[in-house]
């Protein structure tokens, strides 16, 4: 299995291409992870020197942050969270956010009632996973895109 860590190495490699493209917007690269991939991607803001320093914003869904510790960059993240989450709780991710050098920079929207994997339509709602339960919400899918989107549209120094 490929860790958090290493995960976070491989997105730092690819902000580095990225920012090597002359056709690439670098003041505009963001990531978006689900759940591993978005635990990975907190990772990357505390451990990774590229990530850091060439991503302008963060968009998680239900991380995974067992492997997450706060951050010292500034970059805007949106945390999706989802509030009777079994698989992913919040608590760590809420923690390290906290500690992060700008917690100012965090938005945390908390979608109560929704499991994990809120926005995979494939998944009826109370699907067993070995972690818990997990399942579509229509009304969280649709108001988690909503914030991407305004997220996305807003400059990234806001």
């Amino acid at each position: 299995m490929v860790s958090e860590g290493d995960a976070a190495k491989d997105l730092g490699g690819a902000v580095t291409w990225l920012r090597s493209q002359k056709a690439v917007d670098k003041e505009r690269i963001s990531a978006l992870g689900w759940a591993y991939g978005g635990g990975a991607a907190l990772v990357a803001l505390a451990e990774d020197t590229d990530a850091q320093q060439g991503l302008s914003r963060v968009i998680v869904y239900y991380p995974i942050c067992r492997a997450v510790q706060p951050w010292n960059v500034g970059t805007p993240i949106l945390m999706l969270l989802a509030g009777d989450d079994e698989v992913a709780p919040s608590r760590a991710c809420r923690a390290a956010a906290e500690k992060a050098a700008a917690p100012d920079r965090v938005r945390t929207v908390t979608y109560h009632g929704a499991l994990h994997a809120f926005d995979v339509a494939e998944i009826p709602e109370g699907t067993r996973a070995p972690g818990g339960a997990m399942g579509y919400n229509p009304q969280a899918a649709a108001a988690a895109w909503e914030e991407v989107r305004r997220f996305l549209a807003a400059s990234p120094n806001r």
